[in-house]
């Protein structure tokens, strides 16, 4: 025994109830620090950690993309912008949305716009014949409208919508380009308009749906008022039809799904909110209100009009929304003028009231209503084609009309208003023209009052607005009680039901996740049943209800302080909910120490008995204990019929089996004394310890390579499981031992007294009660069984079936091999979804069937990933240094210079604009991309620099120059200038100074008043005069001096030379003037922006005409906040973004051209950027789910190969053998990659269908920690192997041998082969006694935790939630496969070539005393040195 392990069991030996008192206090202390002072966990969403950040992953490039979004948007108080990326959407909260317009409505209203109707007449346009011409039909341009006229005046409201949709829209040959599911719609708007449905020309008002009948429903198929994607205010029931060949677009189906809907809202108690239905449709499409009101008729004019719009929904033209919103979902090729996209075509106008087009009804209807089979099968017959599944939509959404006040920031920037500002506003024209409104009018303002006019005319003081207030009705937790009410089970589920139609799946406003987490409080009570279990179970196996329950508090302290290191010390935010299977998790495999533990205590409880017999040596050899267990002693009065499973199978079992003492209570006493217990802790710590150690820390460790997958939810996983099971074994190696201790001395004393006590018949052995000898004869029977099953059995199958166990099991760790890496293989998640319930939970059924058979969620998953929009990031570092944990952590932004004043990097950008152009297979058109960069690079043309350079000098020229002599160079040049001057300046007759602010910078001068002529001529007489011109001041207005300076200003640059500042322009100074250029252009437009253009003189129409100049955002110059010195703005990152030309959304694909786009960036940024450039990277939100899926499969990959490191790595510092380490390491191999082949091919995970998701990531890295238990007891059993057994077993095959061999002078050749046959047959005994002893320690042992888990892993199938199902499907196969193999596998393989004697041993002994000879060495070499 070593010092340290003695001095330790010596303390928990004499002190064991502080020790046991000492850690409870301190795990309880902690455990209400954690609770009390951190924040309690927050399972309301169950996405939360589900980012993969970490260096180079795509989403910590998209959070420094959303920080540099930030920083911009902070610098000029814009509001932020919210992501569902970083972080789950708000739900059930309320809306505020627009109003309605009623007006759309209204058939009467709508009639007055009727653009395909000629003025002055009922006959209609045939829009095939479209032209140019067509908006200019009936306009008369002499005509003067009147603005003010109210809206019953037909004929003016007429003519302005024509010609509003003809100036205002541009060309009708612009090119319409929509991305629809994998088709790309490229055609001019002309060819769209003229490929719309045509009008009956006879009678167009029949190809009109009722306009005023589809007013309730406004609310529930325009998309703006269903939320996100319509999520919080759908409801959705999913029906199908009973028989498999009925069509549910037929009248009795469609009036059974009118009773239903009836019947569903009556559940919901929603019976007076609007609902839609394929019932309802027929009956609105056919001018009735009521469903039940549907006739034949009805349903066959209905599938008529369906069969109609097919065509246009299928080439993809239903997908063009035809809206006023209709290009802010396009891209358009625009005119050479100054369009934006956001200028809509009216062109198709023309159809926008068709019954295919309007609203969006019909496509409302192919996207949610109908199924893709059902579209695909109704091209091609419009009879035959039978519906098999519909849904019935009730919208959970109040609707309340209120009054707001307008958002006042933009307007209240823009004052004061100033009177130049005024002008430039068009104040005066605005006035003649009778604009003014009738507010203002009544102030009786004066036609020379522009800034009250303008404050008048365009402030917002307490304006409100009337707006949209959805609120929803029904919230998370009134859906969940009604789906745990009606829904939750299969036996509710088949009530609803006729001989019609059934009841599917449904959608309770997309509550599912909410619903799962209110399900984990209920699931997590499983966990009584998996420690029932665990208690039930040891009890069986120890014998003892303490010992049971000491195992299910230790797993609840290590949790709890587990919790307080997690909060505290690791400061991780985030708790998610899987965290919550590691108290499962824990109470299996915590079960492995304890029964390990008190297996060892009892062994060497007895071989300390033993040693106290040899030492004693006394003649009592016959007053022995006849049974492996002390706890039961067996009188020595009572005789017991031999049995061969009470034979000694081994050495090991005879070594164990002596008896000692006649009575008990010597036994008791002898163990029971202090060096006794010192001695027996001492050598239970020596091995259960090292076994304990190597287990928890292979197992932890395999959990904290967690860490490697860059995943936050599958870090956390593993951060606080495996500090949970280090936690457990401190606890087991202190606390339980403690434990130990006092169990031997009290507890078990007062339970065998109380058991002497109430079972005196049971325990008599001289009682003649039959129930006694039953008892008696079942607890015998099971003890021998074990013995004889561990001892006798296992091991004489093991040896004599060695070469079978190990070729069936070595073909199936390669069959997993290949079903790992070649067929099947391990597949990454297809979707983004995630499943919460089991997958025949009507919810999932929703999330996984009914979307994927519909369109309309269909195109919404698609949209997401096809076409991504590729950015190119110029100016910040892809650096994220945020904590990994924390989403709201955005770190810092680590900036580099970009110059883009410099010629050289405007140039770069222009050719690599130019070369995305041309990379055709990785991009769609750069049009847009191009012309945004051109308005950017026009600042720095030669025109636009000598301009700058001109105006420079002038100003130079005029600051240092004197009124008089600006007065004679202008009379040099052209007296006229003088006479302009003094008209412009000279007083008026009226003039008062007091009342003269024309010094005022805002100042505008409306020349009103007659001017003073006698002061005209003084004044012309003095400044022409031709040597020494004369100024008075008091002849003049205030703005004389500015008058002057402006006239000497502009005539000073027309006498500059253009072409000598040309050439004078260098590369130096054109930087230098670029950068001061694009300064102002980037203040002034973000003055523009922000609406602060207004206080600064800025003219409201050059706003206007710059923000239309921005086609797209595809070039964006991120300006950083205005310097505080000289309020100057500086770009401080360059975006460059291009539609991506990829339309797939598997992961192959997606890998493939992501790689594709790197293969094509970094060579060509390392090629042909600045220097400064060369930090560029790129990345894109379509590549979120890609990144998620490639950290999936690089990280699982890279932990599970760490984790088989660091677990070959302890093996063989543990075991000490080289050998034992190598084959432990090809049974955990093989155990996992048999476990995993299962769970691709034959077994129960083929089954359920398993991809390589996050919860199976978790399980693919913890299962070599979950694998290692097993083989780790087994291969220290086999090296600690009592050497006096090897021997003794290696002596008799010598003596056995080499009595019947010759004599070597006699036969030398055949004395070789014998003596080899001998050493052969002497290491293959010492395999097999290794083996034997092996299984005869500790098989028992871990036969019981591998079981404990199992049963662990059971209870966790009880769930109804899909990740604890699929937590304890795992646990309980990786518990039969890792037992199997270190059964079956590794003892086998031991068996056939494990390692004898000190073969591939480190020589610890040796190596430890050779190091201290050399520190003694140096150290006496230093004492010699300095004497």
């Amino acid at each position: 025994m070593t010092l340290p392990s003695t001095i330790y069991s010596r303390l928990l030996v004499r002190h064991h109830w502080f020790v046991l008192a000492f850690v409870v206090f301190i795990c309880i202390t902690l455990t209400i620090i954690g609770l009390v002072f951190t924040q309690l966990p927050d399972f309301s969403d169950p996405r939360i950690g589900w980012g993969a950040r970490g260096k180079g992953t795509i989403f910590s490039q998209l959070m420094v993309l959303r920080h540099a979004s930030e920083r911009f948007r902070l610098a000029y108080e814009i509001p932020l912008d919210t992501s569902e990326l970083f972080g789950a959407f708000a739900q059930f909260v309320n809306v505020t949305v627009d109003q309605l317009d009623e007006n759309s409505y209204r058939s009467d209203i709508l009639a007055k716009h009727d653009l395909w109707k000629k003025k002055q007449s009922n006959e209609l346009y045939d829009y095939r014949n479209l032209n140019e011409s067509f908006y200019d039909n009936d306009i008369d341009d002499k005509e003067i409208f009147d603005y003010n006229d109210d809206d019953d005046n037909e004929n003016s409201q007429s003519a302005l919508i024509y010609q509003w949709h003809r100036d205002r829209h541009f060309d009708i040959q612009n090119i319409i380009t929509k991305y629809v599911d994998d088709k790309l719609i490229n055609i001019t708007v002309m060819d769209f308009v003229k490929n719309l449905p045509q009008f009956n020309r006879n009678n167009y008002q029949a190809s009109r749906l009722p306009f005023e009948m589809l007013r309730p429903y406004a609310y529930l198929f325009e998309e703006k008022y269903r939320g996100r994607s319509g999520h919080d205010g759908m409801i959705e029931f999913y029906v199908e039809r009973t028989q498999p060949t009925d069509d549910l677009l037929s009248l009795n189906h469609l009036r059974s799904i009118c009773k239903w809907e009836t019947t569903y809202k009556h559940i919901l108690s929603l019976d007076n909110v609007p609902s839609l239905s394929l019932a309802t449709f027929v009956a609105l499409y056919s001018s009735k209100n009521d469903c039940k009101l549907i006739t034949a008729d009805d349903v066959e004019y209905f599938r008529s009009i369906l069969h109609t719009c097919l065509p246009y929904y299928i080439n993809g033209y239903m997908d063009v929304p035809l809206s006023d919103q209709f290009l802010n979902r396009v891209v358009l090729q625009h005119q050479p003028d100054y369009y934006t996209y956001q200028e809509q075509t009216k062109a198709i106008y023309t159809a926008v009231r068709h019954t295919c087009f309007y609203k969006n009804i019909t496509r409302f209807i192919f996207d949610h209503f109908v199924d893709k089979k059902f579209i695909n099968e109704f091209q091609q017959s419009k009879t035959n084609t039978k519906l098999s599944i519909s849904m019935i939509f009730i919208t959970n959404y109040n609707i309340i009309k209120y009054n707001r006040t307008r958002d006042q920031t933009m307007c209240l920037r823009r004052q004061p208003y100033s009177r130049k500002y005024c002008q430039e506003r068009g104040c005066i024209d605005d006035y003649r023209n009778n604009f003014i409104d009738k507010s203002c009018a009544d102030n009786e303002l004066k036609l020379d009052n522009c800034e009250k006019y303008c404050q008048c005319k365009y402030q917002c003081p307490n304006e409100t607005e009337q707006v949209i207030l959805l609120t929803p009705i029904l919230k998370a937790p009134e859906l969940i009680e009604i789906f745990a009410k009606y829904f939750a089970s299969k036996r509710q589920l088949s009530t609803y039901k006729d001989e019609f139609i059934k009841l599917i799946a449904f959608n309770f406003a997309n509550a599912r996740e909410k619903a799962a987490m209110a399900q984990i409080h209920e699931d997590m009570l499983l966990v009584i049943i998996a420690a029932a279990l665990i208690i039930g179970i040891t009890v069986c196996y120890l014998r003892s209800i303490t010992i049971a329950l000491i195992i299910v508090i230790g797993a609840a302290l290590s949790i709890g302080v587990s919790y307080f290191v997690y909060r505290v010390l690791y400061r991780i935010p985030i708790f998610p909910f899987i965290n919550l299977m590691s108290a499962f998790i824990l109470i299996g495999i915590g079960c492995d120490d304890i029964f390990v533990f008190f297996d060892t205590w009892d062994q060497e409880k007895i071989e300390w008995l033993r040693k106290y017999q040899d030492k004693q040596q006394t003649d009592n050899a016959d007053s022995l204990l006849n049974h492996t267990n002390i706890h039961d002693i067996v009188p020595s009065n009572q005789k017991v019929k031999p049995s061969k499973l009470r034979k000694p199978s081994n050495a090991f079992q005879s070594r164990h089996r002596i008896c000692l003492f006649k009575h008990p209570e010597e036994i008791r006493r002898l163990l029971l004394r202090e060096e006794a217990l010192i001695e027996i802790m001492s050598n239970t710590l020596k091995h259960a310890g090292s076994s304990m150690f190597v287990t928890s820390f292979t197992t932890a460790a395999a959990f904290f390579t967690n860490m490697l997958t860059n995943i936050s939810f599958v870090q956390v996983f593993g951060v606080f499981t495996g500090t949970c099971i280090l936690v457990y074994f401190v606890i087991t190696v202190t606390a339980i031992a403690a434990f130990a201790v006092i169990y031997e001395k009290y507890i078990q004393n007062i339970i065998s007294r109380i058991c002497s006590m109430r079972c005196i018949d049971i325990v008599n052995k001289s009682s003649s009660s039959k129930v006694s000898k039953f008892c008696r004869r079942c607890t015998s029977t099971c003890r021998d069984f074990r013995n004889y099953f561990f001892g006798h059995l296992m091991p004489l199958l093991i040896i004599n079936l060695r070469y079978i166990f190990v070729l069936i099991f070595f073909l199936m760790g390669i069959l997993g091999f290949i079903g790992i890496f070649y067929y099947p293989k391990l597949h990454v998640p297809s979707t983004q979804k995630v499943a919460f319930f089991l997958k025949d939970n009507p919810m999932e059924i929703y999330e996984f069937s009914m979307k994927s058979q519909f369109n309309g969620y269909s195109k919404e998953d698609k949209r997401l990933f096809a076409y991504p929009a590729v950015s190119f990031i110029f100016g910040i570092h892809d650096i994220d240094d945020g904590y990994i944990f924390d989403m709201n952590d955005r770190g810092h932004l680590y900036l580099t210079p970009i110059h883009l004043h410099r010629q050289t990097t405007l140039e770069f950008f222009k050719n690599f604009i130019t070369h995305l152009g041309t990379r055709k297979d990785l991009f769609t058109s750069n049009y847009d991309l191009e012309k945004d960069f051109e308005s950017f690079y026009q600042l720095t043309t030669d025109n636009i620099l000598i301009t700058k350079v001109v105006d420079d000098r002038a100003k130079l020229n005029v600051s240092k120059t004197n009124q008089l002599n600006m007065i004679k160079y202008l009379r040099k040049i052209n007296k006229t200038l003088i006479e302009n001057l003094i008209s412009d300046t000279v007083r008026t007759i009226d003039y008062k100074i007091e009342n003269d602010q024309s010094d005022h910078d805002d100042y505008i001068d409306t020349k009103l008043d007659q001017i003073n002529l006698t002061l005209y001529k003084i004044s012309n007489k003095q400044l022409k005069h031709p040597r020494k011109p004369i100024i008075i001041y008091s002849n003049y207005r205030k703005l004389f001096n500015r008058t002057l300076k402006r006239i000497y200003k502009e005539q000073i640059q027309h006498s500059y030379d253009f072409n000598e500042i040309r050439i004078s322009i260098n590369g130096t100074l054109r930087d230098v003037l670029t950068e001061e250029y694009q300064g102002s252009a980037l203040k002034t437009a973000m003055q523009c922006l922000t609406g602060a253009a207004g206080a600064n003189n800025v003219p409201a129409d050059f706003c206007n005409k710059q923000l239309t100049k921005q086609r797209s955002f595809n070039w964006a110059v991120l300006p950083d906040k205005p310097s505080p010195i000289d309020g100057s703005v500086r770009p401080f990152a360059v975006m460059i973004t291009i539609r991506g030309a990829h339309n797939r959304t598997d992961y192959d694909s997606y890998n493939k051209y992501y790689l594709k786009i790197k293969n094509f960036f970094d060579p060509y940024i390392k090629q042909y950027a600045p220097e400064h450039l060369k930090h560029a990277w790129f990345s894109s939100p379509g590549f979120a789910f890609y990144g998620i899926q490639r950290e999936l499969l690089v990280g699982s990959y890279s932990s599970l190969l760490a984790s088989l490191g660091i677990a070959l790595l302890v093996l063989f510092l543990t075991s000490g053998n080289l050998f034992i380490a190598v084959y432990a390491l090809i049974t955990i191999t093989f155990a996992i990659v048999s476990n995993a082949r299962t769970a691709v091919s034959v077994g129960i995970f083929a089954i359920l269908e398993w991809e390589l998701g996050i919860v199976e990531a978790i399980i693919v890295i913890m299962s070599v920690g979950l694998s290692v238990d097993f083989v780790v007891h087994f291969g220290v059993g086999y090296i600690h192997t009592d050497s006096k057994d090897i021997d003794c077993e290696r002596k008799k095959i010598e003596n056995h041998y080499l009595l019947q061999t010759s004599k070597p002078d006699e036969n030398e050749h055949d004395y070789k082969i014998s003596t080899w046959r001998v050493t052969y047959k002497e290491q293959q005994v010492e395999r097999e006694t290794r083996v034997t002893e092996s299984v005869s320690r500790v098989g028992s042992a871990v036969f019981m935790a591998a079981f404990t888990t199992f049963a662990a892993g059971f209870s966790m199938t009880l769930s109804s939630l899909c990740a604890f199902r699929q937590m304890g499907q795992f646990l309980m196969t990786i518990m039969l496969t890792s037992w199997s193999f270190a059964m079956f596998f590794f003892l086998p393989l031991c068996a056939i070539i494990g390692p004898v004697g000190t073969c591939g041993s480190i020589p610890f002994s040796r190596i430890i005393k050779c190091f201290k000879r050399s520190s003694h060495e140096n150290s006496e070499k230093k004492d010699i040195d300095q004497i």
